[in-house]
């Protein structure tokens, strides 16, 4: 947990997750959403000699503009796995007055390297999916109003509440997908 601290994100205590939110696992195929669905995206090339500033001010202004949190409530949702092998869950945390998402925050859990992001977060009602990811010569930050309306997500989601992804021994995503398609 060191690694959120050092992105500036603190854990809520006492938080417990409502009925129907999107799961993590259908949440990351939200780079898939076209701007048709109400993705909003930042893209930044990689050899920028200000890419650490520039990503760091497009995430903060996408979140704040998007709605997944405000200036006055900086608490939403993240996306952690507690292992490699352990299905991510949204554990909720609120953004401190320093922080650093893109920067310490991607060389720890929201990425693979400073500047190098891999990440969703979800406003805490559910309606606004903020996700970053890395491309080959770019990194972008999205957020998309309304994931449960994303046609893109829907289909997905189908997919696997049919149990396209159930393993033996684990629990199923299959029920976690129903249960998001049946509440909205």
């Amino acid at each position: 947990m060191k690694s959120l601290a050092a992105a500036g994100l603190l854990i809520v205590d006492g938080w417990s997750e409502p009925e129907g939110l999107i799961p993590p696992l259908i949440a990351g195929q939200a780079p898939s959403c076209p701007p048709e669905e109400g993705r909003v995206e930042a893209m930044l090339d990689i050899d920028d000699p200000l890419l650490h500033e520039k990503a760091n001010a497009d995430w903060y202004r996408l979140s704040v503009e998007g709605g997944l949190f405000s200036e006055t409530d900086r608490r939403f949702l993240l996306a952690l796995s507690a292992g490699e092998d352990v299905p991510a869950r949204w554990i909720c945390v609120e953004l401190q007055s320093s922080w650093d998402i893109m920067g310490k925050g991607a060389a720890g859990l929201l990425g693979s390297a400073p500047c190098r992001p891999e990440f969703s977060m979800l406003s805490l009602d559910g309606n606004v999916l903020c996700f970053a990811t890395t491309w080959e010569h770019d990194i972008s930050t999205s957020v998309l109003p309304a994931p449960h309306r994303s046609q893109v997500l829907r289909r997905f989601a189908e997919w696997v509440a049919k149990g396209s992804m159930d393993e033996p021994d684990e629990p199923p995503w299959s029920t976690e997908a129903r249960r998001w398609l049946d509440s909205r």
